[in-house]
């Protein structure tokens, strides 16, 4: 089995290297990919990119909602609206000054809101923890349902 990808859209290197860093402290195997311009995050996602890697979905995105335009709003709706990349679970991950919630995000799709850590070893928990949870999620997903359907003929 492939192990998942954790897609990061943030503008600050040192955060990402720390998650990284996180990851595989904590061996959880999985390709960190990053994207510190949103527009190029928005170019591989929602166009399908033309590089066979460009097709495969994260398993989950890290989004920093300051580096885009009506924070991250539109590139939540229109994720959530591709067939193929609606069930990537998006968690808004915002430095510790943002404003401490913003609930159209989550009424739009995003998974989870939640402010950055202002210490290293939160960090990389959070990170740790939420990797660990919402890429679990997508897996399950999107593996074959079939036995549930063969169970549910059975009965009627």
């Amino acid at each position: 089995m492939k192990p998942p990808i954790i897609l990061m859209i943030e503008s600050n290197g040192e955060a990402v290297e720390l998650a990284r860093f996180a990851l595989w402290r904590n061996n959880f195997h999985c390709v960190l990919q990053w994207y510190d311009e949103a527009d190029a995050a928005i170019e591989r996602l929602l166009s399908g990119g033309r590089r066979e890697s460009d097709r495969v979905l994260p398993g989950m995105i890290f989004l920093d909602p300051a580096m885009m335009e009506n924070n991250g709003l539109d590139f939540i709706l229109a994720m959530k609206s591709g067939r193929a990349t609606r069930a990537v679970p998006i968690v808004v991950f915002p430095d510790s000054d943002y404003p401490p919630g913003m609930p159209d995000l989550i009424e739009a799709g995003a998974v989870e809101y939640l402010l950055k850590p202002e210490t290293s070893q939160q960090y990389m928990e959070v990170v740790v923890d939420r990797a660990r949870r919402w890429s679990k999620r997508r897996r399950r997903r999107s593996t074959p349902t079939c036995s549930a359907r063969e169970d549910d003929a059975l009965k009627s």
